[in-house]
């Protein structure tokens, strides 16, 4: 009986820890994709789950450059990346979504 207790307490030790890794935020890289959009020289960014707001940036494009990056920390799940790009012909406006289920770099490509 002792040896089962102790099965069932590692067991859910083990699920506890689990769920608590899973809901560590995770470090995420968005690159966004401003290529298709030539003289794009600033980017503002809302980032939402669930409808709340977990992030807000305003970022600069480097003249010559084709992608922003945008180092976030995030948890798992689903988010809606809002966007405004700044361009020289006017602004453009947009929505991408993004599911994050791990560490690492996600590509957002930006064109109108």
């Amino acid at each position: 009986m002792r040896a089962a207790a102790r099965l069932l307490a590692v067991v859910g030790a083990l699920a506890v820890g689990l769920l608590l890794f899973r809901a560590a935020p995770r470090d995420v890289t968005l690159v966004y994709d401003v290529a298709g959009a030539p003289g794009a020289f600033g980017l503002e960014v809302v980032i939402r789950r669930g409808g709340e707001v977990v992030r807000r940036a305003d970022l600069a494009v480097p003249a010559g450059r084709g992608q922003v990056r945008h180092a976030v920390r995030l948890a798992d799940g689903d988010y809606l990346v809002d966007y405004r790009m700044r361009t020289a012909a006017g602004t453009v406006v947009g929505q991408r979504s993004v599911t994050v289920a791990e560490s690492g770099t996600v590509i957002l490509p930006l064109a109108p």
